[in-house]
């Protein structure tokens, strides 16, 4: 019986230890952050990490144009009064960055885009259709 105790006594010090030393050595607590994701340029997202739950890094771009100059080539060559364009994201794939557009035209079951060559460094709206096209 008085090893059972000495044990418990023994256990409950050591918890005790671990609890305080946290404390006093500066050693993190746990964290538990939000499952909330945040979507990168290239097309990947990311989570928050601890400790103070902030969003990781994004990869970084290897592109020969910035977004703000592919931002410039597509307001050029895509958009006229009123459009706008929604943040770029970077498809190193094809090498192109794409902006989803708010375009004043546009046509029925589409999505556009304005797509930036990084090699040409011209833009061009891709429609991004879908559906059933009518048979003639």
């Amino acid at each position: 019986m008085k090893k059972i105790i000495v044990v418990g006594v023994v256990v409950l010090v050591l918890v005790g230890v671990r609890l305080v030393g946290w404390k006093l050595f500066g050693q993190p607590e746990p964290v538990a952050c939000t499952m909330e994701a945040m979507l990168c340029p290239d097309g990947s997202s990311v989570g928050r990490v601890g400790p103070n739950c902030e969003f990781a890094e994004c990869p970084a771009i290897n592109s020969l144009l910035s977004e703000a100059q592919a931002r410039l080539i597509a307001e050029k060559d895509c958009i006229k009064g009123g459009e706008a364009l929604a943040v770029g994201m970077y498809n190193a794939g094809t090498r192109t960055w794409w902006f989803d557009a708010n375009l004043n035209a546009t046509k029925e079951g589409c999505n556009p885009a304005c797509v930036v060559s990084e090699e040409t460094k011209t833009a061009e709206i891709n429609w991004r259709c879908t559906g059933v096209l009518p048979l003639d």
